[in-house]
């Protein structure tokens, strides 16, 4: 192939890779562009990008004239839950499944990854009546706990423990490390990347958290953000630019997170997939 042919086909690759790196940016663009409109330039065409007039009194009015902050702090909870019962069930169980031996552990790996299969509408009323009789409705742990068991994060930690070589395992137990240690101090260390990496996926699914939210907290001072945030369009129904302005706000936690872990993340979830 000649060198111009190759430039070419670079060239029109790229240009497809801008055009839909455009096309997803634009919905975030126009959110942006939005919670800073009065409500009847919201949705003008041609789209004005940036208003004439920057009003910032949606951002005032989210805040002030709704629960927003409780609303923050109680996603911020649920997140902090569900992060911390993602990251330590799935390297458990992710090490357990891939470096223990122990009888019927290929079945009942084959079968906790079937439960991937299962939709979530399926599990919502027997979980809702076991919350019911544990008093945990409009408790935030509700929100949580059926994250605890998440097959597809322990599927990711358990590829990533099985390209470790048994002979590093057998030699920190030949210096003198028992399981636990071993784990520890040799096998946590090498999964950085990857603990990152299923960090900002667990974090993004507790920020994001929608609908056990609103099966299960009835309670609007103890709902979270994304919940919250489509009560608005319910009650002014109009006011588009407020709910843009509350979006806007809820997103800044995710976008600080990725850019801070972006490398870790896109590490660790290459490692996983390669080496499985």
């Amino acid at each position: 192939m000649s060198s111009s042919m190759t430039l070419t086909i670079r060239w029109v690759r790229n240009l497809i890779l801008v055009a839909v790196g455009l096309i997803m940016v634009f919905p975030l663009a126009w959110m942006l562009s939005a919670s800073f409109k009065y409500e009847s330039e919201v949705f003008q065409m041609p789209i004005q990008w940036i208003p004439d007039n920057v009003n910032t009194s949606n951002y005032t009015t989210a805040i002030t004239e709704f629960p927003f902050l409780n609303w923050y702090a109680n996603t911020a909870l649920v997140t902090f839950y569900i992060v911390f019962l993602v990251l330590f069930v799935s390297t458990i169980a992710g090490y357990a499944f891939a470096k223990l031996d122990f009888k019927g552990k290929n079945t009942i790996f084959l079968l906790f990854i079937a439960t991937m299969m299962i939709p979530v509408e399926v599990r919502i009323i027997p979980q809702f009546m076991i919350f019911k009789e544990l008093g945990l409705i409009n408790n935030v742990l509700s929100v949580a706990l059926p994250w605890m068991f998440n097959a597809f994060s322990i599927f990711l930690m358990r590829q990533f423990f099985t390209s470790i070589p048994n002979d590093l395992l057998q030699a920190a137990k030949i210096d003198g490390c028992n399981e636990y240690t071993t784990f520890g101090r040799i096998v946590l260390p090498l999964a950085k990347s990857q603990i990152t990496a299923l960090f900002i996926l667990a974090f993004t699914w507790g920020w994001n958290e929608y609908f056990s939210s609103l099966i299960y907290i009835n309670d609007p001072l103890k709902q979270v953000l994304s919940v919250g945030i489509a009560s608005f369009k319910g009650e002014y129904s109009t006011n588009f630019a407020v709910q843009m302005a509350g979006a806007t706000l809820a997103l800044i936690p995710i976008i600080v997170v990725y850019l801070f872990a972006q490398r870790h993340f896109v590490e660790g979830v290459a490692l996983s997939g390669v080496k499985g």
